[in-house]
């Protein structure tokens, strides 16, 4: 219900967007969204490792190190949440994030405001756009500190909870932005208007934590001295999870914005365009897998391994088809719809586009396999976003000047093909009991990549 309450962006504010707004106004909209994306990553090793380690103490486990590689080395015996434990965890999150804001708050300030000074320029309105500039920075700072209430929430399994209340939100945020685009379209109105409801968004995140559980966040933000013993235990795999975002989803964030530098701003704006299509089907594809993380540690935790297989293959299974069916839709849909809707915003080659499907599809396959295998509290996602970010920006480099931006896709390919993908599978198996790939995803991904070579093959050909 979430992802679809978003998903009507591309349906209802997407064609408004690229109907009334230039294609420096487009540009410098789906930079915002980079921006966001980028503060995501900032937030990519705590959220993972406090979520995982907020569900550890509430299964009653002793100690956040559960699981060291394959083996259990802690089995709590109490079925009971561990209250001193979370209470000292909630302390350490308030305390990194604290910290993590402040820098969040500088980058914006200044590597920020340089990535947008060329897209600015291009705008219709200089002067607005600064504006709006200016209230995405102190808005993204509330929303980003907010993040402790939502860990805690998902580190509770609290994710249905939350998504079905994050439905009416996002309703909300629609309603008025298109509200917006149909009595007063401006670059500066629709980014307030969006920037408001990300505020409302996070005081919601605030007061289901206040009422969740019988209370349990009020007995558990408690004002504690930092126990440096755990925050060392919990640094390990939050820096390596954060060396992993900046290399994957980081590099292909930070690739926008340079292009932006760059590129005319019609042809950055059709390949900003697909890369937001391409992000929503992700996004929406990540749905049937994601949302079972808490539960993935939580079988981790009491060795529940046939639970823990059962509920991994449901959830890839459905994440594959989702994503396969979206992009197989909107590859036959989109040109039509620019065409209806009079966008000045064309469409990128579709060449281009089958390679960015097949990019974002093969680091979607890895990535589930990488949380599987990250259940255990084994972080091994700085190698495997390391290597492949290092192959990928070889790769995009040597090939940027014979192929402009078909380097990029391709870049991603190699990383994820040459590496991320069969490290992270190969961990993902042994830590199932050292299950084989056939057993494991010829009734999981096999009929999803089937379906996907078949149609890239044919509209390749025929395009």
């Amino acid at each position: 219900m979430s992802y679809a309450a978003r998903s009507i962006t591309l349906v209802g504010i997407l064609p408004l967007i690229l109907n009334k707004f230039s294609p420096g106004d487009i540009v410098l909209w789906y930079l915002f969204s980079t921006m966001i994306s980028l503060q995501m990553l900032a937030d990519y090793g705590l959220r993972q490792t406090f979520s995982r380690i907020i569900s550890y103490a509430y299964g009653g486990a002793r100690d956040i190190l559960i699981v060291n590689q394959n083996s259990v080395v802690d089995i709590p015996t109490d079925e009971t949440c561990n209250e001193p434990l979370m209470a000292s965890i909630i302390a350490s999150m308030k305390f990194l994030y604290k910290w993590l804001t402040v820098i969040v708050f500088i980058l914006l300030l200044t590597f920020g405001t340089w990535a947008m000074k060329k897209p600015v320029d291009n705008t219709d309105v200089p002067d607005q756009a600064w504006i709006a500039w200016g209230v995405f920075i102190v808005t993204s700072i509330i929303s980003f500190y907010s993040k402790v209430y939502q860990n805690f929430l998902e580190g509770l399994n609290k994710v249905a909870l939350v998504r079905r209340i994050e439905t009416f939100t996002s309703l909300g945020g629609i309603i008025c932005s298109l509200g917006v685009l149909v009595w007063a379209p401006s670059l500066l109105n629709l980014v307030i208007v969006n920037q408001i409801w990300i505020v409302i968004a996070s005081f919601r995140d605030w007061l289901i934590c206040q009422k969740t559980e019988s209370a349990l966040w009020k007995r558990v933000n408690i004002r504690l001295s930092i126990d440096p013993i755990l925050l060392k235990k919990i640094w390990a795999p939050v820096w390596r999870s954060g060396v992993s975002g900046l290399m994957s989803g980081g590099l292909m964030s930070l690739t926008s914005v340079i292009y932006a530098q760059f590129g005319t701003k019609d042809s950055v704006a059709s390949y900003l365009l697909a890369l937001r299509l391409v992000s929503q089907i992700r996004d929406v594809s990540m749905a049937p897998f994601f949302s079972k993380i808490p539960l993935l540690a939580r079988f981790r935790v009491q060795n529940n391994m046939q639970g823990l297989l059962t509920t991994i293959k449901k959830g890839m299974k459905w994440s594959h088809i989702v994503f396969v069916f979206g992009f197989i839709c909107t590859t036959i849909c989109i040109e039509p719809f620019l065409q209806v809707i009079g966008s000045e915003v064309t469409f990128i080659d579709p060449k281009l586009w089958i390679l960015l499907g097949w990019a974002f599809y093969a680091h979607r396959f890895g990535s589930m396999h990488l949380q599987v295998y990250l259940s255990t509290n084994h972080v091994i996602a700085h190698i495997a976003d390391g290597v492949s970010g290092i192959i990928y920006i070889g790769v995009t480099w040597l090939l940027s000047s014979h192929f402009g931006v078909y380097a990029i896709p391709v870049g991603m390919l190699s990383g994820y093909l040459g590496f991320y993908c069969w490290y992270c599978t190969k961990y993902s198996y042994k830590s199932l009991n050292n299950i084989n790939f056939w057993y494991f995803e010829k009734g999981v991904s096999v009929p999803s990549i089937i379906v996907l070579l078949l149609f890239s093959i044919f509209y390749f050909f025929n395009s």
